[in-house]
C-alpha cells in the first residue's frame, strides 16, 4: 500500500466508456478514442450542418446527386441521401448521412447500401437507434445495459452494438500521467494477433538487437485481472518515464472475453509525447501502486453474457 496513492483515491468516481468503467480519483476525466461522432451543443444548428454537408458532397464530385434532404424516419432524426458520383449511381451505391438530434447535441452516423445493407435495413436501424440513444452528462454512469459515449448513451441488450472501445484517463493531480484502455471484441486472433504481450516484446527485442532501448524492468509476467488471464510489462526508461502495459487475448466475437483487451500507462507525458515532460510525477513504487489500482478498477459497467461477477462493477 502506497500512502500517496491511497490518499489520491480517498475520493473516487466511476467513469464509463463503451461497456466498461474505471474507478478513478474524483478530479479525473476521460478522453474518448474512436466513439460515436458527435457535434456537441450544436442541436440548434442542424440545418446549417446539413447544408454544409450537402455543399461538400456536391463539391467533391460534379456528378454527385442528392436524392433526399430533410427529416428522417423517426422523431429527432434528419437525413441526407446521395450518390457520391455517377459511378455510384450505376452500381446503386447510395450513401446515407444520418443526424440524431438528442438534447443539445447532434450524433452522426454514415451508412451505405453495400455489404448487404439495404435502404430498408438502414431506415430500420435508424429508427431503432433513435429509440435507444440519449444524451449523457460526463459523470453519469447508467445502470442499464448499453454503451457509454462521451456525450451520450445507447441502450442495448447483451452483446449487441459496437465491438470497439477506447479511452484515456487523465488525473488532474498527476498531469503527466495517462492511463488508457482499448477493447476490441471483433478483432481476429489469428497469426500475430493471437500473440501474448511477452512474446510481442521478445520479438521486438530480437528484431531491434543492440538498438533496443535500455529499459529497467520493474515487473513482468502473467497478470490475471477479473478472470482475464493476461500478461504485463512494467518498465522505466532511462529518462525516468514509465511505460506499463497489460494485454489479454480472448476470442473473436466474445463480449465477455474480447479478442483484445489492453491497458497502458505512461508517465512524463506532455503534448501527447512520452518523455516530453520535465520529470515523472511518480516514483517507481507510486507508479506501480497507481497502475494496480486502476487496472483492478477496470470492469464491465453492468453484466454482459458470460462475464464473472468479479468483472462487473454495478450488479
Amino acid at each position: 500500500m502506497n500512502r500517496r496513492i491511497e490518499k489520491l483515491f480517498e475520493s473516487t468516481k466511476l467513469l464509463c466508456f463503451g461497456r466498461y468503467v474505471l474507478a478513478a480519483p474524483a478530479d479525473s476525466r476521460l478522453a474518448f478514442g474512436r466513439d460515436f461522432p458527435t457535434l456537441p451543443d450544436q442541436a440548434n444548428d442542424i440545418e446549417k450542418v446539413m447544408e454544409a454537408e450537402r455543399a461538400k458532397i456536391l463539391f467533391l464530385n460534379k456528378t454527385a446527386e442528392i436524392t433526399y434532404f430533410g427529416k428522417g424516419p423517426a422523431p429527432g432524426t434528419w437525413m441526407i441521401r446521395s450518390f457520391k458520383s455517377a459511378s455510384a449511381r450505376e452500381v446503386d451505391l447510395e450513401g446515407f448521412r444520418i443526424y440524431h438530434v438528442v438534447g443539445p447535441h447532434i450524433f452522426v452516423t454514415g451508412r451505405g447500401t453495400d455489404n448487404g445493407a439495404t435502404v430498408e435495413s438502414i431506415l430500420r436501424d435508424t429508427v431503432e437507434l433513435a429509440k435507444n440513444l440519449r444524451a449523457r452528462a460526463p459523470d453519469e454512469v447508467p445502470r442499464e445495459p448499453g454503451l457509454c459515449h462521451r456525450y451520450g448513451f445507447t441502450r442495448i441488450d447483451g452483446d449487441k452494438g459496437s465491438a470497439l472501445s477506447q479511452a484515456g484517463l487523465h488525473i488532474t493531480a498527476l498531469p503527466d500521467v495517462v492511463f488508457s484502455v482499448e477493447s476490441n471484441q471483433s478483432q481476429s486472433t489469428e497469426g500475430s494477433n493471437g500473440y501474448g504481450l511477452l512474446k510481442l516484446i521478445n520479438d521486438r527485442k530480437r528484431d531491434a538487437g543492440s538498438s533496443y532501448p535500455k529499459l529497467t524492468t520493474l515487473r513482468e509476467g502473467k497478470k490475471k485481472v477479473h478472470g482475464w488471464d493476461g500478461e504485463e510489462s512494467l518498465v522505466r526508461d532511462t529518462d525516468g518515464s514509465h511505460e506499463f502495459e497489460w494485454m489479454f487475448i480472448g476470442e473473436t466475437g466474445n463480449v465477455a472475453r474480447p479478442a483484445l483487451l489492453r491497458a497502458a500507462m505512461f508517465t512524463k507525458v506532455a503534448s501527447d509525447r512520452v518523455g516530453a515532460a520535465a520529470a515523472s510525477s511518480l516514483n517507481d513504487e507510486e507508479a506501480i501502486a497507481l497502475w494496480d489500482k486502476l487496472l483492478d478498477s477496470l470492469k464491465f459497467r453492468v453484466a454482459v453474457p458470460g462475464a464473472p461477477a468479479e468483472a462487473v462493477a454495478i450488479r
